[in-house]
């Protein structure tokens, strides 16, 4: 019987600790890509000051605005799915 407690104590520990992992590099993948986001929105603000056309500067503008904010709520949002399906929360 307590060969069987102790199998079952073991598998318990190997699962929470993949569930750690799989957690903390969820985690870091998240924390990438909301960094990633807003340096992809900054280049389009760059670009934007330095085109010589005012609506393409314009549209760039914004653009790096709306990828910048967007990319990052995105991102959070998915990394919720991914826990919410995983059963993290």
């Amino acid at each position: 019987m307590s060969e069987i407690l102790d199998e079952m104590a073991v598998a318990h520990l190997r699962q929470s600790a993949e569930s750690d992992r799989d957690r903390w590099r969820d985690f870091a993948r998240t924390a990438l890509e909301c960094i990633l986001w807003p340096c992809l929105g900054l280049a389009c603000v760059g670009w934007a000051f330095h085109t010589t056309d005012v609506a393409n500067g314009k549209a760039a503008f914004y653009a790096g605005i709306a990828i910048g904010n967007g990319g990052v709520i995105f991102s959070l949002l998915a990394a919720y799915r991914r826990g919410e399906q995983r059963g993290d929360w």
